[in-house]
């Protein structure tokens, strides 16, 4: 079996970084990194001791999207090109679902599915190397309407247009104004998202995981289909030993230490 090319470390305790490690294609992935990064937030999204998640990826550049090349070999057979269209769209959604907070580190291009990938995390820290966009007007394409719903959250409707309809290529300082990137950051992108995110790290899990899926479900308008989970999970957090916690640490006039039950 071939090495997974979706690598995770652990550079302190209670955070983890993602990194997509295929810069012979500029990070662009394939069927079997589309799946293995699935699984990478899937699994780190059930573990209690992960608090953080950086995505990032290696050489220099975040992610070109999908393996054109690759996908090209694998037209041929219908039912598996569909079968992969779905495996991207369930990466997507195993990103954007984790019950924890996610943090893009952008370094060089975050174009196409890349893009879409970048925005399926909760926040966006990008350096001067950044190049963000969506270029499928200069391929004939129309972008899928969930990841144009995406970016219209964003950097806003009108901003959305321009992107789209011109098909350009930003640099860091115009993402960042429009809203893309939440900060910009001088040396090491990855090192920056750990300090952008330190403070995230130390809250209620409980917490974070329930606001996270309010807040999904707000954009997505799905608050009303998924009200029964959402008010759970209000519940749970109002029962949980963390709120007892936190109660007692006001009380003692101390930092409270969270467990996530």
């Amino acid at each position: 079996m071939a090495a997974s090319e979706i690598l995770v470390t652990r550079p302190q305790p209670g955070c983890a970084v993602v990194t997509i490690d295929r810069p012979h294609r500029r990070n662009a992935c394939d069927f079997a990194a589309w799946t293995d990064l699935k699984s990478a937030f899937e699994t780190l999204g059930a573990d209690t001791e992960t608090k953080l998640i950086v995505l990032t990826g290696a050489g220099g550049h975040f992610c070109a999207g999908d393996d054109i090349v690759a996908f090209s070999e694998a037209r041929s057979d219908v039912a598996f090109a569909q079968v992969w269209r779905d495996r991207i769209q369930a990466c997507y959604a195993a990103v954007q679902a984790t019950p924890k907070p996610v943090i893009a580190a952008i370094s060089g291009v975050s174009v196409g599915g890349g893009c879409s990938l970048a925005m399926c995390c909760d926040f966006r820290v990008g350096d001067a190397s950044a190049r963000i966009g969506v270029p499928v007007a200069k391929l004939g394409l129309v972008y899928p309407t969930i990841q144009l719903q995406r970016l219209a959250w964003l950097i806003g409707a009108s901003n959305a247009r321009k992107w789209i309809y011109e098909a350009g290529i930003y640099d860091a300082a115009e993402s960042h104004r429009v809203g893309f990137l939440d900060a910009l950051c001088e040396g090491d992108a990855v090192e920056a998202a750990l300090r952008f995110g330190a403070a995230m790290a130390e809250t209620a899990p409980l917490s974070i995981a329930g606001s996270k899926a309010q807040l999904n479900a707000i954009l997505a308008g799905q608050v009303e289909p998924r009200r029964a989970e959402l008010d759970a999970m209000v519940r749970r957090a109002d029962e949980s030993e963390d709120f007892r916690e936190a109660a007692r640490a006001f009380a003692e006039k101390r930092k409270p230490r969270f467990t996530g039950r």
